[in-house]
């Protein structure tokens, strides 16, 4: 029995299929064989690496950071002997600790007068964390797309079952030609026999036009015969087998004996928040949201440091504290050093800067984002309503494949019935053997079309599996 499972995971397959023979094969080894051989599953999946590589160089980047840095260094020759000069630094950063930076530096000068000038130690925070909400996103948008990548892979998968499925139905659909033309040819050699036991001449019209049926009705079998092994041979090439390593006829017993019905899958199976449709416009209005939220129009800063010798404060050794702010367009830098020598006298620093465009450029961003959360409510509308029209239809084609089902079920019955009736007149001489296998015809036909009936539950099962992400 075929089992069906309501999620396929990219198989492994765990020893080569070209060492299986007919006799061993198993539905599932063909399935197998289709999905491995799926470039653009591999390709998802290639994806799915290059994307978590992505989001390890997110966490990276918000984590901490620290870079050392002699600065420029200059060798000088001269009268006075060789004198050398850099600016070491070392910068460290924590984004997570409201953005917690310390940096240390000074400039050093190696000569007959060696010195060390505007050496400092310097400690920066947000005093206002508005930059916690963008790194937060970022994890966040870094995440999903990890997860958009799994998804993608379980939907080529997913899709891949269903054209497996698709391929086989369309060979059974030359199969079932198949039949409908030997019907007609039993059909018209019933026509013929008659045509010659009224003792028409060969060379009558009557006995050329129905002579020409016959013909035509056993060209056009060979013909679809050679088309149904050329695209067998072509759909085993799919799977990974020799394109004449199993016989058709083989291939049909297997579907016999494996392919089993399964359970129709109905909306009711998932949760209505997993419709994809819906799902991605509740995730595109979370993530604008989240978006709009962290895109603050305000900051403040502060900032303590301690710098030897320094320069504005008479070479004394100075603490320095600062602040630093920006709202509606305008910018405000404030600091003071307070000298260790008392002798010294602190200095302040101060700056300010007003941008107008910049408060207009806020106030029309505000509008825009109005705009975007009504298009984003209509996009949620939209998909609520893709839904429910989705729903309305998978109901109506559950019921049309109980219909079919159905009617499949009762016209087998009575073609076997009488398929097993004319083969007792047949072997009684009452009939001829064309009327027999007329009737045999039939009965295949409608054992073809039974098996039609359970790909089309399948694949419909798989059409409604790939509206739903899986849990």
């Amino acid at each position: 029995m075929l089992m069906r499972k309501r999620k396929l995971l990219f198989p492994l397959i765990l020893f080569p299929l070209s060492i299986l023979s007919a006799e061993n094969l198993h539905l599932n080894d063909y399935l197998k064989g289709w999905i491995e051989n799926d470039r653009d599953l591999k390709s998802a999946v290639l994806s799915l690496q290059k994307t978590e590589l992505s989001n390890e160089k997110t966490l990276i980047q918000n984590g901490f950071d620290i870079t050392l840095s002699s600065g420029t260094m200059i060798l000088k020759t001269g009268n006075d002997g060789v004198s050398f000069s850099l600016n070491p630094t070392v910068n460290a950063s924590l984004p997570s600790m409201r953005n917690l930076s310390l940096s240390a530096g000074s400039s050093i000068n190696v000569s007959a007068n060696s010195e060390v000038t505007n050496a400092s130690l310097k400690a920066e925070i947000d005093l206002l964390d508005t930059e916690k909400e963008k790194r937060s996103l970022t994890e966040k948008k870094a995440l999903r797309s990890v997860l958009e990548a799994k998804r993608n892979i379980e939907a080529k998968a997913q899709s891949s079952e269903k054209d497996f499925y698709s391929e086989i139905k369309s060979l059974l659909k030359s199969s079932e030609s198949i039949s409908n033309s030997e019907t007609s040819l039993y059909t018209d050699k019933i026509s013929f026999e008659k045509i010659k036991t009224q003792g028409f001449a060969e060379t009558s019209s009557s006995y050329r036009l129905a002579e020409m049926k016959v013909n035509n009705d056993l060209h056009t079998i060979e013909t679809t015969e050679r088309s149904l092994n050329h695209n067998f041979g072509l759909f085993l090439i799919k799977c990974g087998f020799q394109e004449d390593s199993i016989t058709y006829d083989d291939f049909l017993k297997l579907l016999e004996a494996e392919l089993t019905e399964p359970e129709l899958l109905t909306f009711e199976s998932f949760n209505k928040e997993n419709y994809k449709t819906l799902e991605n416009a509740l995730w595109t209005q979370e993530l604008n949201t989240l978006t709009r939220e962290a895109d603050k129009n305000y900051n403040l800063k502060g900032n303590a440091g301690y710098t030897f010798r320094n320069s504005t404060t008479n070479d004394s050794d100075s603490i320095d504290v600062g602040l630093s702010s920006s709202v509606l367009g305008m910018t405000l830098k404030g600091g003071i050093s307070l000298p260790v020598n008392p002798a010294a006298s602190p200095s302040f620093t101060a700056a300010i800067s007003f941008s107008p465009n910049t408060l207009k450029l806020q106030k029309l961003e505000e509008k825009e984002n109005q705009l975007s959360v009504q298009s984003e409510s209509l996009s949620v509308e939209t998909a609520l309503n893709a839904y429910n029209l989705a729903l309305a239809d998978n109901r109506q084609t559950l019921k049309d494949l109980e219909w079919t089902k159905s009617t499949n079920e009762e016209n087998l019955a009575m073609y076997t019935k009488t398929e097993s009736d004319m083969k007792y007149y047949f072997d009684c001489g009452i009939i001829t053997e064309s009327e027999y296998l007329s009737a045999k015809a039939n009965k295949e036909k409608y054992e073809i079309e039974k098996t039609l009936g359970i790909l089309d539950v399948i694949i419909t099962n798989c059409e409604t599996q790939n509206l739903f992400y899986t849990e």
